[in-house]
Protein backbone atom coordinates (compact mmCIF):
# COMPACT_ATOMS: atom_id res chain seq x y z
CA UNK A 1 0.00 0.00 0.00
CA UNK A 2 1.45 3.36 -1.03
CA UNK A 3 0.77 6.64 0.77
CA UNK A 4 0.64 10.10 -0.77
CA UNK A 5 0.56 13.71 0.43
CA UNK A 6 -2.09 15.92 -1.18
CA UNK A 7 -3.13 19.50 -0.47
CA UNK A 8 -6.56 20.62 -1.68
CA UNK A 9 -6.57 18.27 -4.66
CA UNK A 10 -2.98 19.17 -5.62
CA UNK A 11 -0.44 16.37 -5.51
CA UNK A 12 2.52 17.20 -3.27
CA UNK A 13 4.69 14.13 -2.68
CA UNK A 14 4.82 10.36 -2.72
CA UNK A 15 4.48 7.50 -2.97
CA UNK A 16 5.70 6.47 0.46
CA UNK A 17 5.93 2.88 1.68
CA UNK A 18 4.01 3.55 4.89
CA UNK A 19 1.92 6.11 6.74
CA UNK A 20 4.66 6.97 9.26
CA UNK A 21 7.11 7.99 6.52
CA UNK A 22 4.45 10.10 4.80
CA UNK A 23 3.55 11.79 8.09
CA UNK A 24 7.23 12.60 8.78
CA UNK A 25 7.52 14.19 5.33
CA UNK A 26 4.28 16.16 5.82
CA UNK A 27 5.60 17.43 9.17
CA UNK A 28 8.83 18.52 7.44
CA UNK A 29 6.82 20.30 4.73
CA UNK A 30 4.64 21.97 7.36
CA UNK A 31 7.63 22.99 9.49
CA UNK A 32 6.15 21.21 12.51
CA UNK A 33 7.17 22.76 15.83
CA UNK A 34 4.76 20.99 18.20
CA UNK A 35 5.73 17.87 20.13
CA UNK A 36 2.62 16.10 18.83
CA UNK A 37 1.39 16.94 15.30
CA UNK A 38 -2.34 17.64 14.81
CA UNK A 39 -3.64 14.72 12.78
CA UNK A 40 -7.21 13.51 12.51
CA UNK A 41 -8.64 10.54 10.70
CA UNK A 42 -11.18 11.51 8.05
CA UNK A 43 -11.79 8.04 6.60
CA UNK A 44 -10.05 4.69 6.40
CA UNK A 45 -6.50 5.31 5.10
CA UNK A 46 -7.18 9.06 4.85
CA UNK A 47 -5.72 11.42 7.46
CA UNK A 48 -5.65 15.22 7.67
CA UNK A 49 -2.54 16.87 9.09
CA UNK A 50 -2.80 20.54 10.06
CA UNK A 51 0.58 22.23 10.11
CA UNK A 52 1.32 25.10 12.50
CA UNK A 53 0.09 28.55 11.52
CA UNK A 54 2.61 30.32 9.31
CA UNK A 55 2.88 33.87 10.67
CA UNK A 56 4.86 34.97 7.62
CA UNK A 57 2.33 33.65 5.09
CA UNK A 58 -0.73 34.20 7.35
CA UNK A 59 -2.37 30.83 6.79
CA UNK A 60 -2.40 27.30 8.13
CA UNK A 61 -1.66 24.59 5.56
CA UNK A 62 -3.57 21.32 5.57
CA UNK A 63 -2.02 18.17 4.18
CA UNK A 64 -3.96 15.04 3.33
CA UNK A 65 -2.01 11.85 3.97
CA UNK A 66 -3.79 9.02 2.21
CA UNK A 67 -3.67 6.08 -0.13
CA UNK A 68 -4.70 6.55 -3.73
CA UNK A 69 -7.83 4.45 -3.20
CA UNK A 70 -8.89 6.44 -0.14
CA UNK A 71 -8.27 9.74 -1.93
CA UNK A 72 -10.37 8.70 -4.95
CA UNK A 73 -13.14 7.56 -2.60
CA UNK A 74 -13.06 11.05 -1.00
CA UNK A 75 -13.50 12.76 -4.38
CA UNK A 76 -9.91 13.47 -5.41
CA UNK A 77 -9.43 13.12 -9.18
CA UNK A 78 -7.47 9.99 -10.04
CA UNK A 79 -5.40 11.75 -12.72
CA UNK A 80 -3.40 13.76 -10.13
CA UNK A 81 -1.50 10.54 -9.34
CA UNK A 82 0.00 10.30 -12.83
Amino acid sequence: MHWHIINHHDYIDGPFDNYETALREACALGKETRTEPRVRRRAENFFVYKAPYDRKEHWQPEYWICTKEAAVAEGVAEDIFS
